[in-house]
This record gives C-alpha cells, structure tokens and sequence, in this order.
C-alpha cells in the first residue's frame, strides 16, 4: 500500500511567532488557528471529525476537542518531539485513507507561558511535565533549557568526529535567519545576523552559542487534510501528500543513544519517503529542514 496521491491538505492557516501572548492559553491560540485554518478549507466545525495534536505543549487532543466543542471520531496526541508537525500529517492521511475519519485537524503550537497551560523546556529538568524522561542524569545536572544541551553534545561529538568548525555551524545559524527576514510571521523577521554575530553571541552550552540555540516562542498552526477524492470539491487547490517516512526513531534522551550520536533517523526515514514519492533529492525545488 502506498500514501502517494490519496490525502491531501486542503487548509491552512498560522499566527505569528512572538516571544508572548500575555493573557492566552496554548488551548485559545490552537482553537483560533484551527478555527482560521477550517475556514480557509471551506469548511465547518461540525465537518471536522479527527483531531491530532502535539502532546508535548500539555493541549492533549481530548481537552482541545472538549475545548472547542469537537465530537472527532479519531483523536489522538502525538509525540515525536520536532517531528511531531509533520508526522500529524502523515498520521492524518493514514486516517483518512483508512476512512477511519474525512476531516482531521492537525494542529501545533501554544504559548511559554507556564502559568497558562503552556510550556517551557526547563521545567523538565525538574521532572515535568515528562518525569520518565529525567533517569539518573538529567533531574540533578541538567541539560539546560530546552534542547541545547543535547544538541551541544551532538555538535561537540560532530566537530571532533568530522573536524567540522565553529565557523561552519554558525553558517547554518545565518542562513536559516536570512530566510526569515521577508516572512511577516516569523519572529526574526528583518533581523539578520553574520557570522561573527553567532561567534560572539555567548555559550549557552559550550560550544553552542546563544545565536545557534532554540529560544523558546509562541505561536501556532493547523492543517485540515482529507482524501483526494473530497479535496477536489474544496474551494482551494489540493496540496497533496506524495511521500512520507514514517516516524523512525532510535531513542528519547541522547544519553541512551546507541551508536553515533551525529546520525539522525531521518536517514530511515527520507529514503522512504523518496521512494514513495517517485522522486529524489536531485529533483528538490524547495526543502525545509528543522533547526
């Protein structure tokens, strides 16, 4: 069996990235960018009958569906960490395709504000809200907020394994700020930095700098994905999925890791999705790829 060509999203909507949102719950912004994004589909509330949220931000799929009054017949929270946006489309053309639902809503996002149900990454070196996660190392030492920590230890082993330099990562840093800069909802916009701005910018974990690091932000998105068939009766032009990977994975904390810390699952994972899809890197106009 193969996904390509049978789901496809139909609609879309997104708030901008902002540091806060004094006042608002992650719950409010999911159910205003859901609400946006059934609109843009051209379709109503009472349509939608599947639900996928990213279980990580505390909004669970059965509170946002209470939340905004939702009857879905499939609902489900997914936890893929960074992966999580685009697994919740792949999960929801399984379920379409399967006709377990016609409409899911895939949505992602909340806000930092801890005191209104949102989240911060440093809460769980105190053990919350993912107290599994903490073991022997990370509840008393750390790693430091939100995944700088590992990702240091991954540029570390990366640097010593493959003589890659400082100057090298910081190139990354500065290339994904310049395609921010035109983007009205990204939280950088008209902001660019060079390289030396990365270089001196201060450790926040050596040798991850502060200008290479996650910061912390609110915002949020949804997608509304359907099969083909009913796509082609909706107002806009179908985005249709040609190619997923499924959700490979090797561990949850990098300490438990086996093997090189440098290689990520998404070698398991693109081939795959390649093949499905018909076509391979070469034939690539646009790629996206998480910081």
């Amino acid at each position: 069996m193969t996904l390509r060509g049978r789901a496809a999203i139909v609609g879309f909507a997104e708030l901008p990235s902002v540091r806060s949102m004094p006042g608002r719950t992650s719950a409010s912004l999911l159910a205003e960018v859901s609400n946006m994004a059934i609109r843009d589909a051209g379709l109503r509330k009472e349509d939608i009958d599947g639900l996928i949220t990213h279980h990580e931000l505390n909004v669970n799929a059965m509170t946002l569906a209470e939340y905004m009054q939702l009857k879905p017949s499939f609902c489900e929270a997914v936890t893929t960490h960074g992966a999580s946006g685009a697994y919740s489309i792949e999960l929801a053309a399984l379920v379409v395709g399967a006709g377990i639902a016609n409409y899911v809503l895939c949505t992602l996002g909340g806000t930092t504000d801890l005191e209104l149900g949102g989240y911060r990454s440093g809460q769980r070196n105190l053990g919350g809200p993912r107290p599994s996660k903490g073991a022997e190392w990370e509840v008393p030492f750390g790693p430091v907020i939100a995944m700088s920590g590992w990702y240091a230890l991954i540029k570390q082993r990366h640097m010593y394994q493959y003589g890659t330099t400082d100057r090298q990562f910081a190139k990354m840093a500065v290339n994904q700020r310049f395609n921010s800069l035109t983007n009205p909802n990204a939280l950088f916009k008209a902001q660019p930095i060079t390289i030396e701005d990365v270089l001196n910018s201060r450790y926040t974990n050596e040798p991850l700098h502060l200008l290479e690091s996650v910061m912390p932000c609110t915002a949020a998105a949804a997608v509304i994905v359907t099969t083909a068939e009913r796509a082609r009766r909706l107002p806009n032009r179908p985005v249709y999925v040609l190619g997923v990977g499924g959700s490979a994975c090797s561990h949850d904390v990098i300490w438990q890791k086996t093997g090189d810390i440098t290689i990520t699952p998404v070698t398991e994972s693109a081939p795959k999705a390649y093949q499905m899809a018909g076509y391979g890197p070469k034939d690539m106009q646009f790629a996206e790829m998480y910081d």
